[in-house]
């Protein structure tokens, strides 16, 4: 029977034959993907609602952590800061040096300036300058200065007792470090 269709007709029924297999073909293929979709959607939709708890979390973590390195910061900052000022406390204070001077000056030592300066942890040597009334008041002055515990020596030049009276005098007092007193 397909020997009675004329050519022209036989080869426009072919190529309609092939059009509709592909077709087919075509609606199966799409069929089966949208099947493929459907079942992979709630998959889809768990798996990204996982990462972005998972995003979320890894944020907070992130804050955290950036939160603990300001803190560990602060906390080496403030302990610092704490030695510091326990350091300070132990550090001996330049008042009752000058309060124990002027407590040992009379009325015949005049003292007009005292210089302190600070050697490490403790005091450098005090220099002293002043007016005494005579020789015996400097040297009554001194001995008094070299009573005191704290007091390690005191230089006194010769040559402040060189006058008479109104004897102008320099006088060098070492301190004792804390650790011999």
């Amino acid at each position: 029977m397909i020997n009675l269709i004329p050519p022209l007709a036989k080869k426009s029924l072919l190529i309609e034959y092939w059009v509709r297999v592909a077709t087919v073909w075509l609606m199966l293929i799409s069929v089966a993907l949208l099947c493929s979709a459907a079942i992979m959607w709630p998959a889809f939709v768990l798996i990204d609602g996982q990462v972005s708890v998972y995003e979320t979390s890894a944020a907070e973590a992130m804050e955290k952590t950036a939160d603990y390195k300001n803190v560990s910061k602060d906390l080496v900052l403030s302990s610092q800061q704490a030695k510091i000022i326990v350091d300070e406390r132990n550090i001996d204070l330049f008042s009752e040096y000058i309060d124990l001077i002027e407590s040992l000056q009379t009325s015949s030592i005049s003292v007009s300036q005292i210089t302190l300066s600070r050697e490490g942890v403790g005091i450098a040597p005090i220099r002293i300058v002043g007016i005494a009334s005579d020789r015996q008041a400097l040297a009554s002055f001194r001995d008094r200065l070299l009573e005191q515990e704290i007091v390690k020596s005191v230089d006194l030049p010769i040559s402040s007792l060189a006058s008479d009276k109104d004897a102008h005098f320099s006088i060098t007092v070492v301190i004792a470090k804390p650790e011999s007193v």
